[in-house]
């Protein structure tokens, strides 16, 4: 399992983003004609230190999860895709925890070892074109052991 995989997981675990986009999480790109609102999940860089030995034990990598929602005639995208995003964010309550945001503890089998989640920059941005959609994103660095 990679990173991004691993935080996908997490985000189809939590019940209050499954209650707005059922499954409809995807990996680094969308499907040609997608139901909206949707996550899509995007491996960003990889952040792990090195010395002149090698890797320096536990792993980082910057992850972005983007809350999309469809302009459409009386509904607020803007506050469809920031309520998603902040379904994904959850209560930042490590073991505990809601949400991706602070999360701490293994997924999948044999689990993916995450051992912290810490949200960094958020953003919005709006498509005016045919779809007109927004787009509310936050980048994750992803502390993991794998």
């Amino acid at each position: 399992m990679t990173v991004e995989e691993a935080v996908r997981a997490r985000i189809m675990a939590i019940a209050a983003v499954t209650a707005l986009v059922g499954t409809r999480v995807y990996m680094q790109r969308l499907p040609e004609s997608p139901k909206y609102p949707l996550v899509c999940v995007r491996f960003i860089d990889d952040q792990s230190p090195y010395h002149l030995r090698g890797p320096i034990g536990t792993k980082t990598a910057r992850v972005q999860a983007d809350a999309i929602a469809r302009e459409s005639s009386g509904v607020d995208p803007y506050a469809d895709a920031m309520s998603l995003l902040d379904a994904i964010d959850g209560d930042g309550l490590g073991r505990q925890a809601t949400g991706v945001a602070g999360f701490v503890g293994g997924i999948g089998s044999p689990p993916f070892e995450i051992v912290g989640v810490f949200p960094q920059s958020r953003r919005t941005s709006y498509d005016p074109q045919e779809l007109r959609i927004v787009t509310a994103s936050r980048d994750y660095i992803v502390w993991f052991n794998a």
